[in-house]
Order: C-alpha cells, then structure tokens, then sequence
C-alpha cells in the first residue's frame, strides 16, 4: 500500500459524488404537492443531507402546521422513498465532474474506502449501479445505523468496518448535517459546498466543487490535528 498520512477515504454520495438533488427536490415538491403546500429552497436546504426519517418528520411538521392531518410517518416515507426510487432507475445518476478520477486516484494507492450515505438501502444501491460498486470497500446506509447523520455514528461505523481510526480518515462531504457528522466522528473533512453554507474550521477544508479535489490536494492538506 501506497504510504499516506491518512488511514481511509469516507464518502458521502447523494450531491457529493452524485447530482440527485434535483430528483430529490422533485420527490419532495410532488409529496408536498398532494397536500397543496409548497416546497420551497429554503426547505430544501434545511433537509440537506438528513435521512428519510428525518425529511419525513419535516414534511408532516409543515402539513400538520397547514391544519391537515398529516399521514403516519413510515406511511409518507414509504411513498416519498418509491418515488425517489422510480426517478432514480428514470434518470440514473453520473457522477459529477471530479469524481471518477478521484475515485480512481484513491483506489489506486489501494486505501480503503467507504460509502456513508443517509440514503436507504434501495437508493444506495441504484446510485450503485449507476457509477460503480467496486470504488468502495464498505457501504453505511441509513439501514445501518440507529441513529442518523449529524450523529457521528455513520461515520464511527464506517472506519469500525474498515479497521481504521476514524482521526485518520478524511470524509468528504456536501452538507452540513454531514460535515457535522464526519467533524464529531474525529474525521478530516472536506466539504463541497453548494446548497447550503458550511462553516470553515479546525480539520475542515471546504470547497466550492468536487473538480477541486485530488489525491495529492488531499495529502498536501490533510492534517492529524
């Protein structure tokens, strides 16, 4: 193996190594639609990076405060999850500029490497099978854990399952319900950021796009704090 000062590479994969976030936004309008309520940029971003669970509970907040009775919150997630489903194998994903060529740099240096998505298993897996399931050692999705993203627990899992220290591992991230996340697992972060503002700080780099980032950017950046 390649010697390099971190242990692994963490991936995040909705907006960060793919541009689902329009069909995730027409997933969400057409829900909100049924019940005659808008979705508007500013909920969009709110939900940024959360799990179904959490964007679910968001959803009938926002029904319930209209004076409608809202459905059961597995009811609505199992409806709004089918038409994310169905939209992902319509348009299947590619990955965005940047991405196959890191992606290739890491796994070159043969570091391990994971995908830690807030995604149910079902979408992972059609992102899978859109850019690749041999870019990544392990895969956490939102199945996995007990508790979601901003919780470090996704990210904890991810360096448990590949035997590494997560302070030694970079997470790459497009949210900041995700940098948080990776930022409390003790992880180095780099965030992309483009649809919410995330904030700069200790063992944190962000950046405006994913072209941006190289193996050797990564090393010539990376610090063990």
């Amino acid at each position: 193996m390649t010697s390099l000062p971190f242990q692994a590479v963490l991936f995040d994969m909705d907006g960060t190594l793919v541009d689902t976030e329009p069909l995730w936004q027409r997933a969400e309008v057409e829900m909100m639609s049924r019940y005659g309520l808008p979705w508007t940029d500013a909920d969009q971003a709110h939900c940024l990076g959360g799990s179904s669970a959490r964007v679910s509970n968001y959803m009938i907040g926002l029904i319930e405060a209209s004076g409608q009775r809202a459905p059961e919150p597995a009811e609505l997630a199992n409806t709004f999850m089918d038409n994310m489903l169905a939209q992902l194998r319509e348009f299947p994903p590619v990955a965005l500029p940047g991405v196959n060529e890191l992606l290739r740099e890491v796994r070159d240096t043969e570091i391990p490497t994971a995908l830690v998505t807030s995604s149910t298993e079902p979408l992972m897996d059609a992102v899978l099978d859109a850019i690749g399931r041999d870019w990544f050692d392990v895969t956490v999705h939102s199945g996995s854990v007990n508790h979601h993203k901003p919780d470090p627990e996704p990210y904890l899992l991810a360096a448990q399952l590949l035997s590494v220290d997560p302070h030694k591992s970079i997470a790459i991230e497009d949210s900041p319900t995700g940098a948080e996340s990776a930022t409390s697992a003790g992880c180095f972060v780099v965030a992309i950021e483009h649809m919410a503002p995330i904030k700069q700080q200790e063992r944190r780099k962000v950046v405006t796009n994913m072209s941006e980032v190289t193996l050797p950017w990564l090393i010539d950046r990376y610090c063990d704090g």
